[in-house]
């Protein structure tokens, strides 16, 4: 059954298809098969053929993407499927795990546990428990390879000047405040502070988690780590923290290519509006920045209906 669907629908589809969904992708299209061919054919040239094929972004990046992406989504037969394809494409067992926890920040531990219970599944089936206990950070994460000084000098120059630093400072310490100082200039001071007013003590685990924290593992590089970020806030819909790390994934080094690529990606598996309305905002960001002849200089707004 299998080689006769290959030959009826390109045998280029299915090598896609199963370097992404290895063990379900043949049973998806003999179901899709025997419901509608046309529909079946649409499928795979665009999903399969098409857009998981395209060279914006490389196939690990590609599949930690997605990774986050049936995290936050809770598709866990999805997500294995997408484990399995990563550790197949040999990406670090400990790089896909990170981009899981990765999702706590933004979906919390009701999204996040049973995507671990998945990974654990699947990490126990293929023997690679000894591997990540080898792999994983000390208690105190990275903080012993941390630089005062060094860091220091990644700050905005507006965010060092600016009155309200010293203080967050001195109750939340540098090690948290720095990394958000990094990662989100001349607006990581702004949300820290208003935190502090309203509550210094949650602002003060808040900061400690998220930026001293999770923030600061170093396990997948922050120019990957930041485009996963943008589609787990694609997957559930939020645009104001996906604007942020737009900006903050190309400040990393990834190329407006890329940014782009994981907004075309997210139209497959939720739909074409949160892909459009990703798109809007990150040529807006384009259009802000003047790099626009980037992306082909596209209109900032698609013309609406009846002008």
């Amino acid at each position: 059954m299998k080689s006769d669907l290959s030959s009826k629908y390109d045998p280029r589809a299915f090598e896609a298809g199963h370097s992404i969904q290895p063990e379900t992708f043949d049973r998806r299209v003999e179901q899709r098969d025997s419901l509608d061919q046309h529909f079946t054919k649409l499928w795979l040239d665009f999903a399969i053929k098409g857009i998981s094929r395209r060279p914006g972004l490389d196939l690990r990046t590609r599949l930690l993407v997605l990774a986050g992406q049936y995290t936050m989504a809770k598709s866990h037969p999805a997500l294995e499927d997408t484990i399995k394809a990563a550790l197949d494409a040999r990406v670090p067992a400990r790089e896909i795990l990170e981009i899981i926890l990765q999702c706590t920040v933004y979906g919390g531990h009701t999204v996040v546990e049973p995507a671990i219970q998945v990974f654990h599944r699947v990490a126990q089936e293929r023997g690679l428990m000894e591997e990540l206990r080898e792999s994983q950070l000390p208690l105190n994460g990275n903080d012993d390879k941390r630089s005062y000084e060094q860091e220091r000098k990644t700050w905005h120059p507006e965010d060092v000047a600016d009155p309200r630093l010293p203080e967050l400072i001195e109750h939340h310490g540098w090690l948290a405040v720095g990394r958000g100082l990094a990662l989100r200039p001349k607006h990581h001071l702004n949300i820290l502070s208003w935190l502090d007013k309203i509550d210094r003590d949650f602002a003060d685990l808040w900061v400690k988690f998220c930026y001293g924290g999770m923030y600061s593992r170093g396990i997948v590089d922050d120019k990957t780590r930041l485009l996963c970020m943008i589609g787990d806030c694609l997957a559930v819909g939020e645009e104001t923290n996906a604007r942020g790390h737009m900006r903050g994934a190309m400040r990393n080094g990834a190329s407006p290519r890329e940014v782009l690529e994981v907004i075309f990606q997210t139209c497959v598996n939720f739909g074409m509006p949160p892909m459009l309305a990703a798109l809007e905002v990150f040529v807006d960001i384009m259009a802000h920045d003047n790099r626009l002849d980037e992306i082909g200089n596209p209109p900032v707004r698609v013309e609406s209906f009846g002008k």
